[in-house]
């Protein structure tokens, strides 16, 4: 995994702060992966949040990540707990983020 333990710890805290307690986060895409260099930080949480509030929730977390590691692209993609677990049911890279993923 690309990421230091500082830089786990300010994602983490800012998952939590805007999406609460319940909610999990995990790396996916190119950070996963040692061999590589460079790419965005991909981010899969699971809340309970949903509409404004999760759109909010995104938002913010992005922006108190980005203000303390500085300005790198950051994709984060949500998925509501309440989906279900089918994976018929679940957008593709939800499907993949999930099966590839690091949790943090």
């Amino acid at each position: 995994m690309r990421l230091n333990e500082q830089e786990r710890n300010v994602i983490k805290s800012a998952v939590t702060k805007h999406f609460g307690d319940d909610a999990q986060v995990w790396l996916f895409g190119s950070r996963t992966d040692d061999s590589q260099r460079g790419g965005d930080i991909d981010l899969l949480v699971e809340t309970e949040l949903t509409g404004r509030d999760a759109l909010r929730a995104k938002i913010n977390t992005i922006t108190d990540i980005q203000l303390s590691l500085g300005d790198q692209k950051i994709d984060l993609v949500t998925f509501h707990l309440r989906q279900g677990s089918g994976t018929d049911r679940q957008p593709l890279i939800i499907t993949n983020a999930s099966r590839q993923g690091v949790p943090l």
